[in-house]
């Protein structure tokens, strides 16, 4: 996995509802306890399911899968990458506003915050895929778990993002990220779509 393809990956795990829930977190009577919070789910989160996907991939020799002598797991991942896309855009229209339970994150409980941060990363599609990659991609170029850490700081730096303006701003933080909650729930996907195709760029 080259340093180049980390942060298409780190950004790819964010851009979505996970940077909403945190940016929705700056507006709480608690913005700096519920953001740790938040962005510890994220990191225990990652780290168990890459690993999940890493041991998985071993264990079978996915990654060793073939045609003739050509390996199959990159024309795998870009087909699976193509399919995010496809899927980005064809339900860029349907979201107009955040869902109900995402405006429930300004009063729920420190640990029901945990858990949505853990099942953002657990179940949304984008994110199973981004950390079976990473796990593929160890694995097939035979490079040890432990060197993914550029990855998951990366990762946990993005989710500092809204904490980081709420401290360089103070009051008006919130504002502007409302302003830009607003914007990155409808058009968020432009962004989504630019770094996947960077990434299947990559893989090629």
């Amino acid at each position: 996995m080259t340093d180049i393809a980390i942060l298409p990956l780190a950004l790819t795990v964010m851009l979505g509802p996970q940077i909403l829930v945190g940016m929705l977190l700056i507006t709480r009577k608690d913005p700096i306890k519920s953001s740790l919070v938040y962005s510890l789910a994220i990191l225990s989160t990652l780290i168990l399911t890459t690993y999940l996907y890493y041991s998985l991939v071993k264990i079978t020799g996915l990654h060793l899968a073939s045609v003739g002598s050509r390996p199959m797991i990159k024309p795998f991942l870009i087909a699976l990458f193509i399919f995010l896309i496809i899927r980005s855009i064809l339900n860029r229209n349907k979201i107009t506003e955040p869902p109900k339970w995402m405006k429930g994150v300004l009063s729920a409980s420190l640990s029901k915050i945990f858990i949505i941060g853990l099942c953002l990363i657990a179940f949304m599609p984008t994110d199973v895929a981004v950390t079976f990659t990473v796990g593929s991609l160890l694995n097939s170029e035979s490079i040890p778990f432990v060197s993914a850490w550029p990855f998951f700081g990366a990762v946990l730096l993005i989710s500092f993002l809204p904490l980081t303006i709420y401290f360089s701003l103070g009051s008006n933080g919130s504002k502007y990220l409302e302003k830009i909650n607003n914007w990155l729930n409808t058009h968020g996907f432009v962004i989504n779509v630019v770094v996947l195709i960077f990434f299947i760029f990559l893989l090629l």
